[in-house]
């Protein structure tokens, strides 16, 4: 029997996205979805305009729109057009679409074509898939290697493109975000495009995708609950009312897991889609976002969320919101980039300013600590050094 929305239509012809790494019925589970919800009005998934034949159908841009805009350098009009587009979960534009965008930041040279694989054969000594589970690289947190319904063959291609990068990227030495999104990358492309995908994105200096020290880790959650208290302050203050007297930083120390590990698939593909262009910084104002609706949801009158509960698992409070999150990834994009005066020069403020305090509390923390100083952690990072750039043009100077 075929599987039918309310409306009727067929869901036989929506899962169209070819993947050797995922469950071949992946796509049709996280379109089916929704169908679990009593309330369909409350989508937890999906848009569920989207799948029917009546009305005006939305006119999505092509890959070559973006692609057109990108090779013109038309960053801004691309990053309008990425966060205004919703293009299906299984769509196949993101086979092209996010190798596009990820190669935009590519630093140094153009890998060649079988430079991955050389590499796979330089580290594992053959091409072929190990029977035996590969040892992952030290930076990986085991407890967050999310494989979002990749198969036993696509988990075991997402771990050898991590240590494979690990092997080419030693100075990496805390990257817990890392794993996820390498799963990610691989519901829309092959191993070797996910590998230089990947590579691309750890690459940059002059914009943060991922943390790669445990120090920068612990500056971004620290700098999204700094401007977290002034953009999301009503939620920040309910959190701290819910928290029982103590502080709510353990609740922000998770503060990207709400999001890769939280929102339902569709969700975070769409957050993908823009985080690919923007960086880090789309992460933050979802974040925010989630922060607003989360505390707009559970303070409303008709809300099923009761207080006692939330005073009682508050570090679970904001990821079980996001399993189930009561509006469309639409929506949900729409929250996040609607939060006026949250521009990139003050989120650099704010990150140099917590990088630079974290780092005099290391070296102040005591002799023992100061054996710390012969590594790179108290060093300068090339993020650091481009948020003084980016800033020093706005400081006054006294005559």
């Amino acid at each position: 029997m075929v599987a039918k929305t309310p409306e009727g239509i067929s869901l036989e012809n929506l899962s169209k996205r070819a993947s050797v790494y995922i469950d071949p019925e992946c796509d049709l589970y996280l379109e089916l979805q929704y169908l679990q919800s009593t309330k369909l009005t409350k989508c937890t998934c999906f848009d569920i305009h989207l799948l029917t034949s009546k009305g005006k159908k939305p006119n999505l841009k092509s890959f070559q729109d973006v692609q057109s805009l990108i090779q013109q350098g038309k960053k801004r009009e691309a990053k309008i057009v990425l966060r205004e587009n919703s293009w299906p979960t299984n769509s196949p534009i993101r086979s092209q679409l996010w190798p596009a965008l990820c190669a935009q930041h590519h630093v140094g040279k153009t890998m060649l074509d079988g430079f991955y694989w050389d590499m796979v054969n330089q580290v594992f000594g053959t091409t072929e898939l190990p029977e035996k589970p590969i040892m992952l690289p030290p930076f990986v947190d085991s407890t967050h290697c999310l494989p979002y319904h990749l198969t036993r063959k696509g988990r075991a291609v997402a771990d050898r493109v991590v240590s494979v990068l690990g092997y080419a990227c030693p100075d990496i030495t805390y990257s817990p975000t890392l794993y996820p999104i390498t799963s990610i990358l691989l519901h829309f492309m092959s191993e070797e495009e996910c590998y230089h995908c990947m590579a691309s994105l750890v690459a940059p200096k002059e914009k943060v995708f991922i943390t790669q020290t445990k120090l920068l880790y612990e500056v971004t959650w620290k700098t999204v609950m700094q401007i977290a208290k002034k953009h999301a302050k009503s939620a920040v203050n309910y959190l701290s009312t819910m928290c029982n007297g103590q502080k709510p930083e353990s609740i922000f120390m998770d503060w990207c897991w709400w999001i890769l590990g939280g929102l339902p698939f569709p969700h975070l593909v769409r957050v993908m889609d823009c985080f690919f262009h923007e960086g880090i910084k789309v992460f933050y104002r979802i974040s925010l976002a989630i922060l607003i609706l989360f505390h707009k949801h559970v303070t409303s009158s008709n809300s099923d969320w009761d207080t006692d509960a939330i005073k009682n698992d508050i570090d679970n409070a904001l990821p079980k919101f996001c399993k189930n999150i009561p509006v469309s990834p639409a929506k949900l994009l729409r929250t996040a980039f609607s939060i006026r005066a949250l521009s990139s020069t003050y989120i650099s403020r704010v990150f140099l300013k917590t990088e630079m305090l974290l780092k005099s509390k290391s070296v102040l923390s005591g002799p023992k600590q100061m054996v710390r100083s012969r590594s790179s952690d108290n060093l300068p990072t090339s993020q650091s050094q481009i948020n003084v750039q980016m800033m020093s043009h706005t400081l006054t100077i006294r005559e």
